[in-house]
């Protein structure tokens, strides 16, 4: 174990291998102390280090603030002369353009509580992120303090000693719900009456179990691990649900659908049920991670699982903050669909809020703040979360909705305002003076001047028409309309006036030669709609042709529910994914149907299912093989063949570079068909003449656009990794052969350097070996 994690790095190699050499390495040494009396001399004398080291780590590393207990608060004497009870809700990862209709105003039969919410409060439609790193941004919406280059703070109440908690805490009961930080002191925000202790403590020892792992296992191995860069504590969660740690009572089973000991929806209910009348003021404190991925619930409040996990379709994690999208509309407007669903789960939350506060007499005596610490981008090519150009105003750009007490009529203003505004502006309405300099600004000031810009880490200043307007409003409209119940919205895709018509009203034929393969196999078999799950995502394949883009339509119970496009993904041709609205289900036996939309738009061509072990290999219809000339064609055996290089004339490019990275080869490049004046289709790769991968070109190359001025070439990049193992047999003969959406085809040759590289790196695992 403690020669595992240096291993990874000396010994470039399989997984296999570096255990290998870890035992091997191990055995030695056991043998060395065994026999040598020197060895368990030298290990005597650092036997200390073991105490030593740990006690060094607790007290005098930044990381040690993070288990020992928070150091006394800052002693505020403030006073209170206006101690009105106090509302605050941070929502995680939101655009608010998704609220919006065509007329940049709140959608009310899509959002009614917003709408509501926004119908009675100050809608600031110019407010600015905090930060893109969720604990660092809500630690400043908490002190009033930007975040600082120089200064890198844990979110504690130890690093923040003046915070919203702190400084109301004398004076407030406190209804606190943390999702990511720690800013409440434990022995002003303890646990709720009635608590699991055990499973707090529990839940400590399970992310230092999934931290140790992560540490000692090779790649592999850490990929089905849960993810360490989502949040900063928590990530044993799922061990705990599993039952790993406890003692499992005979008959009982994980349900993975309803929420767990510490679920979104548990921290929901959790802040409501303390949300009582109350004759000493309260503050009501929520940080959510809503609707902030993973992407698994409806409006309804059902539900639904996802294969990727947290990773959306058409999404890749990579460097930086929130990878970046890849996928094609098609996907991309699946993953927004279910983003919006994702809004509507809140939005109900939102209605349940303000009935809890009528229930408790509070809700006209409240200051009610709702913002949120960042949005979120779904443009293709571009990140999910860290700014770039053409996604600013998706990522900067954040709720702010602030009621005043007794306020009923609602206003919109525009002037710049930003998550560290929120403490101040709370100070300003219970009219208390904040002890230290903070940053920011009381949103209700009406006598300072309104700030020019506000300086964001790593962007720099964000001026006040930075943020005007909504960019992605019209893209919005055009594809999911607007003033349609969520219950029953569905994108737009091919053919669209096809969605909401029965079968037995349609023009049907059959399709001989194509199939698709159903990935989630059995769970429309029995199907509960008054239960808390619902198989609302649905995804498959379409197998038996070379084409590519096919239209398609899905029916669900008989009745044409979504119409998409197929497209390239996770090594697949012809990949889909729909997300049925909560209205599509019935109880019992759901059917499913798929059907490719002909030329006409009008008739349908049913696609029949292949059932498992029926031969879907996909990889099997596409060849690379060379004739006695030297000539080389892509073969399809439904649909003939495509001559290589005939259109070198027209496909341009260029493989940048192949490095390394684990136990894989990473190829980037890019890819145009100049005359069309748009990116390449795909990009396949054969190792010995069978196919290894195949990728869809979409990753941003601002440089090539500019470069040939045409704007559409701008998704034109690709990056492909292939496990070194995949190559081995086959270092001889590996050809990246770059294919057009127009069928043209030419074959991007590997330099000398490139291809000694990449022999040297396979000769190498194989003399190891």
């Amino acid at each position: 174990l403690i020669v595992l994690p240096p291993a990874q790095r000396l010994v470039d190699g399989t997984d296999f291998l570096v255990v290998g050499f870890a035992l091997f390495t191990g055995l030695f040494f056991s043998v060395l102390y065994v026999r040598w009396q020197a060895t368990r001399l030298f290990l005597t004398v650092l036997s200390p280090v073991v105490v030593a080291f740990p006690l060094w780590f607790l007290m005098f590393t930044p990381a040690g603030r993070l288990v020992m207990p928070d150091v006394t608060e800052a002693q505020n004497d403030i006073v209170i002369t206006n101690p009105v009870p106090v509302v605050l809700v941070v929502l995680d990862e939101f655009n608010i353009t998704a609220l919006l209709d065509a007329k940049g105003l709140i959608d009310p039969v899509r959002f009614p509580n917003f709408a509501a919410l926004a119908s009675e409060s100050q809608w600031f439609t110019n407010a600015a992120a905090t930060y893109v790193e969720t604990a660092v941004a809500v630690s400043a919406i908490l002190t009033g303090r930007k975040p600082r280059a120089d200064v890198r703070l844990n979110p504690t109440a130890t690093d923040h000693p003046q915070n919203l908690f702190t400084l109301l805490g004398d004076h407030y009961r406190l209804n606190v719900i943390e999702s990511l930080t720690r800013l409440c002191p434990h022995e002003r925000c303890k646990e709720e009456e009635g608590a699991d202790e055990s499973f707090r403590d529990k839940s400590f020892f399970a992310d230092l179990v999934v931290i140790f792992l992560h540490i000692i296992s090779p790649k592999k191995l850490a990929r089905h691990l849960p993810p360490l860069h989502a949040q900063w504590t928590g990530f044993g969660e799922k061990l705990l649900k599993k039952g790993i740690f406890s003692q499992a009572k005979v008959g009982s089973h994980f349900d993975p659908s309803p929420g767990g000991n510490n679920s979104r929806e548990t921290r929901l209910t959790s802040f409501l049920s303390q949300i009582k009348e109350s004759s000493s003021p309260v503050l009501h404190f929520l940080h959510v991670v809503l609707p902030h991925t993973k992407y698994e619930y409806l409006v309804s409040g059902h539900q639904y699982s996802s294969k990727g996990g947290h990773i959306p379709d058409g999404w890749i994690d990579g460097p930086g903050w929130g990878g970046r999208w890849i996928g094609k509309e098609p996907m991309i407007l699946t993953a927004y669909h279910q983003y919006l669903q994702q809004i509507g789960y809140v939005d109900q939350f939102l209605g349940k809020l303000r009935s809890s506060l009528e229930n408790a007499h509070l809700y006209d005596k409240a200051l009610i703040i709702v913002t949120a610490d960042h949005g979120v981008s779904f443009q293709r090519g571009l990140s999910m979360r860290e700014v770039q150009k053409g996604n600013e105003s998706d990522i900067l750009k954040v709720p702010m909705f602030v009621k005043l007490p007794g306020q009923h009529q609602g206003s919109i203003n525009e002037r710049l305002v930003s998550g560290i505004d929120v403490l101040p502006t709370i100070a300003d309405v219970l009219d208390f003076k904040i002890p230290r300099d903070i940053d920011g600004l009381s949103m209700l000031d009406n006598v300072t001047p309104p700030r020019d810009e506000i300086d964001f880490l790593g962007v720099g200043n964000i001026k006040a028409q930075d943020l005007k307007g909504f960019p992605r409003l019209n893209w919005q409209v055009e594809y999911f309309g607007e003033h349609t119940s969520l219950d029953r919205l569905v994108p737009k895709g091919p053919a669209s006036r096809l969605i909401g018509q029965d079968l037995s009203n349609l023009v049907i034929g059959h399709s001989d030669s194509l199939h698709f393969i159903n990935e989630n196999l059995n769970q429309l078999d029995e199907v509960d709609p008054n239960g808390a799950y619902l198989p609302a995502l649905f995804s498959g394949q379409i197998v038996g042709t070379s084409r590519r883009d096919l239209p398609i339509a899905v029916s669900l119970n008989g009745r044409i529910w979504a119409t998409t496009e197929t497209s390239q993904w996770d090594g697949k041709l012809n990949y889909f994914s729909v997300l049925f609205p909560p209205s599509a289900f019935q109880a019992g036996e759901n059917k499913i149907s798929i059907f490719l939309i002909q030329e006409n738009r009008r008739e349908l061509a049913h696609i029949s299912l292949l059932h498992q072990g029926a031969g879907s290999n996909e990889a099997s219809i596409i060849s690379l093989r060379q004739d006695t000339s030297g000539q080389m064609r892509l073969v399809f055996p439904d649909e003939g063949e495509i001559l290589v290089d005939v259109g070198e004339k027209h496909l341009a490019g260029n493989l940048d570079r192949v490095t390394l990275s684990g136990g894989a080869f990473v190829i980037e490049g890019w890819a145009a068909d100049l005359e069309g004046n748009q990116p390449a289709e795909e990009v396949c790769i054969f190792a010995g003449g069978q196919l290894v991968t195949r990728v869809a070109l979409g990753i941003s190359r601002q440089d090539v656009a500019e470069a040939h001025q045409e704007e559409d070439l701008l998704y034109s990049g690709f990056s492909i990794k292939i496990p070194k193992k995949v190559l081995k047999r086959y270092s001889s003969s590996i050809n990246l052969i770059v294919v057009s959406q127009n069928n043209r085809a030419r074959e991007f040759r590997f330099s000398p350097q490139q291809m000694d590289f990449m022999r040297s790196a396979l000769e190498k695992d194989i003399f190891t070996q």
